[in-house]
């Protein structure tokens, strides 16, 4: 009966010893969940205060003067630039921007100044009291629904990018053009005559391959030739005179003489070729010819192929416009960036900026 009575308590010592083990067990676990919950927690506090799980709309990324430019909005800028120039990785990882830097980041850059430029912009239009018209604002509207339309749906939710969201970047961006509009229509040029001219060129001084000036080490200063072959080329254009005098074609001359590679017809503003031809420019008639005319580096015979073609001189005025009318404006950004009190470098609000990559935008485009 002893040895039962043993018996009996081995076995209650190790169903005691057993359930320490599992309360152990399971007060262990208990730990290790608490030590992942806390580890959850905190992960989750880090995550809010980075601003991700934030949506795009609610994320600030810079300021410019009091017009706050959330990360919706900024990755609308950066998906339109990076599908309207077909940008792809492959192009950002294997190009090399013409200032040396590396292109996603001379291209991001470039989106910024583009954002900086229309909020100004838009501050002085709004300070101006410029509105747009019913019509202008239905525009608005049909735009956005368009770009909304020709961009994958699911793209369009990771980005934030909200239909209401592209109808204010587009009124503003129209806001904007009126702005604008309005300098360029104080822009005015006088009409001017054009002319298409023949320029038989003698250079006196040695050609490369390509029909440009040889320059001495300083990179400016042209090679001059011998004074035998200077003399050489006077007396070839004196014969080419009088044979031109004579009826001959100016292309077949200008093959004889060998000077084809850099002689040919130029057409500009008959007060846009330069002293002395411009003066040739504004008297010859069609088909006239200048006499010898000599620079300091070379020989010259001018003919007139053609004056004042309407559409190439309504062309030509465009360009000469649009020219004057960029620096116009490029005058009067300086000037809003003033009175918009905004400065050069950006207003950052956080890492948001410098965190974005373009890409992942460059994968967007390509699905």
């Amino acid at each position: 009966m002893g040895q039962n009575i043993d018996f009996e308590r081995k076995n209650m010592s190790d169903k005691k010893k057993k359930q320490d083990k599992r309360k152990n067990r399971k007060g262990f676990i208990l730990i290790i969940l608490a030590v992942v919950l806390l580890i959850g927690l905190a992960s989750v506090g880090v995550w809010k205060l980075s601003g991700a799980g934030e949506e795009p709309e609610s994320q600030l990324v810079f300021t410019v003067g009091q017009e706050e430019v959330y990360l919706n909005e900024v990755n609308l800028y950066i998906l339109q630039n990076v599908e309207n120039l077909g940008l792809t990785a492959d192009y950002l990882e294997n190009t090399t921007a013409q200032d040396g830097s590396n292109m996603a980041e001379y291209y991001k850059q470039q989106i910024l100044e583009l954002i900086r430029d229309y909020k100004v912009e838009y501050t002085i239009a709004k300070k101006q009291g410029i509105v747009l018209s019913e019509e202008e604002e239905k525009s608005v509207r049909s735009d956005a629904v368009q770009f909304m339309g020709s961009i994958n749906g699911s793209v369009l939710n990771k980005l934030g990018i909200t239909q209401d969201c592209v109808t204010e970047v587009y009124r503003q961006r129209y806001l904007v053009k009126k702005l604008e509009d309005a300098v360029k229509e104080e822009v005015t040029v006088e009409d001017q005559n054009y002319a298409t001219m023949y320029i038989l060129l003698f250079p006196k001084v040695e050609m490369t391959e390509d029909g440009d000036y040889e320059r001495q080490e300083d990179g400016e200063t042209p090679v001059m030739l011998s004074e035998e072959m200077i003399a050489q080329r006077k007396k070839d254009a004196d014969e080419a005179y009088k044979e031109l005098a004579d009826g001959a074609d100016i292309e077949e001359i200008a093959e004889k003489y060998g000077v084809s590679a850099y002689s040919g017809e130029e057409s500009n503003l008959t007060g846009s070729f330069g002293a002395p031809f411009s003066e040739y420019a504004e008297a010859l008639k069609e088909n006239e010819y200048s006499p010898v005319i000599e620079t300091e580096s070379c020989y010259a015979i001018l003919k007139m192929v053609e004056v004042n073609n309407k559409d190439l001189a309504d062309q030509i005025m465009g360009y000469y416009k649009a020219d004057l009318e960029e620096e116009k404006l490029a005058e009067k950004k300086e000037e809003w960036y003033q009175e918009a009190g905004v400065s050069k470098e950006p207003e950052f609000a956080g890492s948001i900026w410098k965190d974005i990559s373009l890409y992942d935008f460059t994968e967007y485009v390509e699905e």
